[in-house]
């Protein structure tokens, strides 16, 4: 793949935006080359984990801005097709049956913030910054990030990032609720890897269908919610996680998935 790297260690898929020099834009290569990786990664349940990052130093500075100028002029018809399949990804995205971890080590702009929203959990270097900058352009926020930013800190907050188009710093989306966690540049992948290994642990039926409730939490209606939960533990109990983690928990052991490891020393 020309646009990334992915390789799989531990039972870890991790995806490394790999085009530095243009500061990864998300175009349909690289949208191509995604799915490509979501597939694999569906087809094989040795996978438990996925990592997102990029070349230390950056993440993905959202469209490319020259094949954006070549169709200024392609027409309605065109654009909506290509936003449908940036669509597409997102809904494969959310709907990965793994946990996502995002490992934002630079710049994340217009379609890289979507992307990185699409994450269950993002974790920001110092250098990290964030910008729906898609005003600027004149443009409609797109890649679903109009779903996903109110999501993540509210609709006035999502608006006031959307109409000002302003970045924010590591901390900031910390304190907004964007990154759950801001480490040095160099233990930022440390960070997500240890992360990842222990969700690796978990029983993945009970994580995906937790994952997919929680994804429909702020959609679905009350009794919807309610079912989901009565199926999905019913699914939960017919796997054979719970019967090890009860037994060592009885006899006094530690059960396989004890959490995620600390932070610090």
């Amino acid at each position: 793949m020309d646009t990334l790297q992915f390789e799989v260690r531990e039972q870890v898929g991790w995806v490394r935006l790999s085009r530095p020099a243009i500061h990864n834009p998300f175009d349909a290569q690289l949208r191509n080359d995604l799915m490509a990786v979501l597939e694999q990664v569906r087809d094989d349940p040795g996978i438990r984990v996925l990592v997102l990052t990029a070349t230390p130093g950056t993440f993905c500075a959202g469209g490319n801005l020259h094949v954006l100028k070549e169709h200024l002029d392609s027409g309605p018809a065109y654009w909506q097709q290509r936003i449908r399949g940036g669509l597409r990804f997102i809904q494969d995205m959310l709907h990965l049956g793994r946990p996502v971890i995002a490992a934002v080590d630079g710049p994340a702009m217009g379609a890289g913030f979507a992307l990185a929203l699409t994450a269950d959990i993002v974790l920001a270097s110092e250098r990290a910054r964030f910008c729906m900058a898609y005003l600027r352009l004149g443009l409609v926020p797109d890649l679903g990030a109009m779903y996903l930013l109110p999501r993540a800190v509210g609709v006035q907050r999502a608006k006031e990032l959307i109409f000002s188009t302003r970045d924010i710093d590591a901390h900031e989306a910390q304190r907004l609720g964007i990154a759950m966690e801001v480490h040095a540049s160099e233990a930022l992948e440390a960070r997500a890897a240890a992360i990842a290994r222990s969700l690796t642990q978990a029983a993945p039926t009970a994580l995906a269908l937790t994952k997919a409730a929680l994804n429909a939490s702020l959609d679905a209606d009350q009794q919807t919610l309610f079912s989901m939960e009565a199926s999905g533990q019913a699914a939960a109990f017919a796997a054979p996680e719970p019967r090890e983690a009860i037994e060592a928990m009885l006899a006094r052991r530690p059960p396989p998935y004890r959490g995620f490891p600390p932070t610090g020393p």
